[in-house]
């Protein structure tokens, strides 16, 4: 059964996955902003992605925006368009469905109607987005399919069965309009259900979609940016890959990278390295109370091997054990056999590439922190100050509005204190200033150094 499914699973990624035109790889200078509703807002899916051409195209830099809005349908998406296109975006995305089909049992046939109009009025309202979108026509467009509602996993009662199915119907309806425009379009619904329910056939409880069912946990955005960067054809780009040959001396390849200085003894061999690419540093930590990590979704999708290679494999060495070392310092013991094989230096996290490539991450973690808190105020400004005509008011007015709601709505009460920071101009200045700061250091500090490697016998 786990085999049946991994292979419907594989060919959901590769026919589900992306549809229409395909999606083209981010080029230096890129402007690319990321629409949706919470999982948007809140989620690392778009931070994951940027991280990664960070990493692998350090020298192409692109600018990646988020303008997700947590509670938001395609109705309210689409009274947003002037923030959304303030950016100048050359790409711009777009994902909606988990709100728009409501929160209720649908397995009920009693709501049956329910769910049928509220898939059609988000299909209509979807209308007036594209609208929107084609007085851009030289902004690349990209429909996303809304990551799913899982109600198959078993560590509580499914409190909206049914839900899911129409939020396929959604995401089906954006792939037709996507065909129809011309546009690209992807599926993260179907192949991340797939996984789900691999994964389930051992661990009942497992999710990617957060313990809410709506929301996904870290592996689950990991798995969402993996799918996005798979459509663009980004599979099997190694950060480099390298074949040596002890007994000829000889360099058999030396992809996305150069070798030179290849010294080859009795004792070993050792040559300088230089990539073009730094590995994708991987994150440990649990966020937010969350089951599962980052690098706990390497164990469902084969990222490390069609994304994160980074290759070193030496033949006509004699038999032993050998010591790695990168710039003196030691990464591993390994036999003569596997280096033959061929080793993932990327899995490694004590390399210097890898300690480097984590300083990106943590600082482009703190960009996207300061972010989502931005995100959050601007959710205050939409889903508060303007159905009380309010909308950037700012003023002491807007402050009673928020006096107000904060007693009864526990989603104000949460944000009030952020607000009432950013709702002044110069803040919300000062945070995106301290975010472009970060993006410049990144772009700075990401370029792969020169290193030297040796193999010594043990």
């Amino acid at each position: 059964m786990r085999r049946f499914i991994f292979i419907v699973l594989s060919v959901l990624i590769n026919t589900c996955g992306v549809h229409s035109q395909s999606v083209p790889v981010f080029s230096e200078g890129e402007r690319v902003v990321f629409v949706g509703n919470s999982i948007t807002c809140g989620g690392r899916y778009h931070s994951y992605i940027w991280l990664y051409y960070m990493t692998h195209f350090p020298d192409q830099r692109i600018t990646v925006f988020n303008e997700g809005i947590g509670g938001d349908v395609a109705g309210m998406i689409a009274q947003r368009m002037d923030k959304i296109f303030e950016h100048k975006p050359t790409v711009v995305t777009l994902s909606f469905g988990m709100n728009d089909v409501g929160y209720r049992d649908y397995s009920d046939p009693a709501n049956d109607d329910i769910g049928r109009n509220s898939v059609k009025t988000a299909c209509d309202d979807y209308r007036l987005i594209e609208a929107a979108y084609k007085q851009y026509p030289d902004a690349k467009k990209i429909l996303i399919g809304s990551s799913p509602y899982d109600e198959t996993s078993r560590f509580d009662k499914v409190p909206f069965p049914g839900k899911n199915k129409l939020i396929e119907q959604i995401a089906d309806f954006l792939q037709e309009r996507a065909e129809k425009n011309q546009w690209s379009f992807i599926d993260f619904n179907r192949p991340m259900v797939a996984l789900n329910q691999r994964e389930q056939i051992n661990d009942s409880t497992f999710t990617l979609c957060g313990r809410d069912r709506i929301h996904p946990s870290t592996d689950g955005h990991t798995v969402m940016a993996y799918l996005f960067l798979k459509s663009q054809g980004l599979v099997n780009k190694s950060v480099a890959d390298i074949e040596i040959s002890a007994s000829d001396k000889s360099i058999k390849r030396s992809e996305n990278c150069r070798i030179s200085d290849l010294s080859v003894s009795s004792d070993g061999l050792s040559f300088t390295y230089q990539a073009k690419s730094l590995p994708y540093p991987l994150d440990y930590f649990h966020h937010d109370n969350e089951k599962h990590t980052q690098a706990d979704a390497m164990q469902i999708i084969p990222f490390m091997e069609e994304m994160n290679y980074e290759g070193l494999s030496v033949s006509g060495l004699s038999g032993g054990y050998y010591l790695l070392k990168i710039d003196g310092q030691e990464i591993a013991r390994l036999t003569e056999r596997e280096l033959k094989r061929g080793i993932n230096m990327a899995s490694y996290g004590n390399t210097p590439q890898n300690k480097q490539a984590q300083q990106i991450r943590a600082m482009n973690e703190e960009r996207w922190f300061l972010e989502r808190q931005m995100r959050e105020y601007y959710w205050m400004e939409y889903g508060l100050m303007r159905k009380t005509d309010m909308l950037w008011a700012s003023n002491e007015a807007a402050v009673d509005t928020l006096r107000k709601y904060r007693v009864t709505d526990p989603f104000v009460r949460m944000n009030t204190d952020l607000w009432l920071r950013y709702m002044h101009k110069g803040i919300r200045e000062d945070c995106i200033k301290e975010q472009q700061d970060l993006v410049e250091r990144i772009y700075q500090s990401n370029k792969p150094q020169a290193l030297k490697i040796e193999l010594v016998k043990l």
